[in-house]
Parts: C-alpha cells; sequence; structure tokens
C-alpha cells in the first residue's frame, strides 16, 4: 500500500490527496507506519554513504567516517526527523481551527506532513552517494516539490478555498523552516556534547 501512495505522490498528487481523504487512509494510525519507514530512508542512506562510500572532498579524496561515530549520529537524526514531522504536524492540527471547519475525524496534520514531507525523505536516498553537489540539488528539487505539494494539496484535503489554503500553507511552511532550524541547532549541541564525527582518514 505505501508504495502506491508514494507512486501517487509523484504522478497525481490533487487525485491522491482526495483519495487519501476520502479513503481515510489518513488516520495517524494508519499513516505511522509510512512515517516511520520513509523517516529511516535518510539516516540509513546516510550510513551506508558515510561509511563505505565516502564523502568526495576537494581534489576528490575520500573521507569516510568510523561506523562507531556514524551510528550514534544516524539514530539520533531517525528521531529527529520523526520528531520534526509530528511537530508540524500537531501544528497543522492546532492551525485547522483557525483555517477550516473540519472536525477531528478529517484529514489529520500528523498524516498530511508525512504525505508533503515524502519527497525529501525518499530523495534523501541520494545520500548512497554522498557528493555534495548531486546531494544540495537533488534535495533543493525535492523541497520544491515538497513545497508544490504543500500548496496543491491543502486546499483540496483541509475542503477550503484556493486562497484560504494559500494562507494555510505558508504558515505551516513557516513553522516547518522554524523546526527545521531548531533541529539544526539542536543537532549541533549534540554534536558539542560528544557526538562529533570521527573520520577514519
Amino acid at each position: 500500500m505505501i508504495l502506491s501512495h508514494v507512486w501517487g505522490i509523484f504522478t497525481h498528487p490533487s487525485e491522491e490527496i482526495q483519495s487519501v481523504r476520502e479513503k481515510r487512509v489518513a488516520s495517524p494510525a494508519l499513516y505511522i507506519g509510512y512515517l516511520l519507514v520513509l523517516a529511516a530512508i535518510p539516516p540509513i542512506c546516510g550510513y551506508i554513504g558515510a561509511t563505505q562510500v565516502g564523502w568526495r572532498i576537494g581534489d576528490g579524496v575520500v573521507t569516510k567516517l568510523t561506523v562507531a561515530s556514524t551510528i550514534p549520529l544516524c539514530i539520533v537524526a531517525y528521531f529527529a526527523i520523526l520528531t520534526g514531522i509530528v511537530v508540524v504536524g500537531l501544528a497543522i492540527n492546532w492551525m485547522r481551527e483557525t483555517y477550516t471547519n473540519l472536525s477531528n475525524d478529517d484529514v489529520n496534520g500528523i498524516s498530511f506532513a508525512t504525505f508533503v514531507s515524502a519527497p525529501l525523505l525518499i530523495f534523501s536516498a541520494v545520500g548512497l552517494y554522498p557528493v555534495i553537489w548531486i546531494g544540495m540539488l537533488t534535495l533543493i528539487a525535492a523541497a520544491t516539490y515538497s513545497a508544490y505539494l504543500l500548496y496543491t494539496c491543502v486546499p483540496i484535503a483541509f475542503k477550503i478555498p484556493k486562497e484560504r489554503g494559500n494562507l494555510f500553507s505558508s504558515a505551516i511552511l513557516t513553522i516547518a523552516l522554524v523546526v527545521t532550524v531548531v533541529l539544526i541547532i539542536t543537532t549541533v549541541i549534540i554534536w558539542a556534547v560528544g557526538f562529533t564525527p570521527v573520520f577514519t582518514n
């Protein structure tokens, strides 16, 4: 089922979010499995890329991280991703009272946040081949598509006019950016207290 929804996100997002809404597969209980799987893609691919393939820096020198130092970072990254999406989802639920007239039985914020963040999580598989410029271009493209999904699907998912949907989408995007900055700062702090990456060469 998860593969069919992922395919729909990329081929016909408007119809997919409508299907999600009508079939009520957007409940947190059913979408939590999607979130747990998708959130594992960045840390797993990052682990493989950092410890087995290595980063190519400067004149082509390959630098790898040690397994012992990478595993804790990947675990922290996994829970940071889960936390970020859940926080954004809860914020959507809270703001929904302002922008919509939907009840709690309609599309849930955590489910919608998972839906919109799917491109970012999936395309983070580029971490398997950790070349900085490739990773940056890929993630910019994924972030752009996630923003497109957000502005396209909010009016459909929450049954509101496009103009009101744009306001709701902008509010969601703002909170998502704030959460991202907080997670980045938290990561730096975690590195500073002992989870610093260790290079093998």
